[in-house]
C-alpha cells in the first residue's frame, strides 16, 4: 500500500470512527431503498448495524447482499466551503455465532450508548429481540473533503 493509500485510510477511519448513523441503500428487484441506521466500526473498517431482518431493507438485503452506504454531518451547512462525507459499496451479512455477535454488539453500544440493557447479545442470539447484527464490509470507499485532497476533492480507497 503506498502512503498516499495509507493517509486515505486513516483519514477514513478516523471518520468513520467519529459518526455513527449512516444512510443504507439496497435495491429489489425494480425498486432501490434507503434506510437510516446506527452503526459501529471495527479496525478493518466493516461497519456493524443492528436492525430487524423483517423489514423492507432487512428483506432486501436477504435476497442481494450487495448495498451502498452513506456517512455525513448533517449539521454542515449548504455554504459551508468544505462538504465532508463518505460514500461507498459492500456486501452485507448476518452476524453469525455468539463470539462475533458479542464483539459486533459490543463495538455497537459503544457507538451508540443508551441501548445496552433493551438489546442484550442474548436477546439477538435467541431471537427474543426482532433485531439482528448484520456486518457491511465495504469494498470501495469515497471520502469527500476538500481541505484533505484540495486537488482531486476526494480520496477513495478499494477495499
Amino acid at each position: 500500500m503506498n502512503t498516499k493509500n495509507q493517509g486515505v485510510r486513516k483519514n477514513i477511519k478516523e471518520f468513520l470512527a467519529a459518526h455513527g448513523i449512516l444512510t443504507l441503500a439496497t435495491v429489489s428487484d425494480k425498486e432501490p431503498w434507503v434506510a437510516t441506521v446506527y452503526y459501529a466500526v471495527d479496525d478493518k473498517m466493516n461497519l456493524f448495524i443492528l436492525t430487524d431482518p423483517a423489514s423492507r431493507h432487512g428483506r432486501e438485503m436477504a435476497k442481494n447482499p450487495k448495498v451502498a452506504f452513506s456517512i455525513y454531518d448533517s449539521q454542515q451547512p449548504n455554504s459551508a466551503p468544505v462538504k465532508i462525507g463518505i460514500q461507498g459499496t459492500g456486501t452485507i451479512s448476518p452476524v453469525k455465532g455468539l463470539a462475533a455477535n458479542t464483539k459486533a454488539l459490543l463495538a455497537w453500544h459503544k457507538a451508540n450508548p443508551g441501548k445496552e440493557a433493551d438489546i442484550t447479545v442474548k436477546d439477538v442470539i435467541k431471537v427474543v429481540t426482532d433485531c439482528r447484527m448484520y456486518q457491511i464490509t465495504p469494498k470501495f470507499i469515497k471520502h469527500f473533503n476538500k481541505a484533505l485532497y484540495p486537488m482531486v476533492k476526494y480520496g477513495e480507497i478499494e477495499l
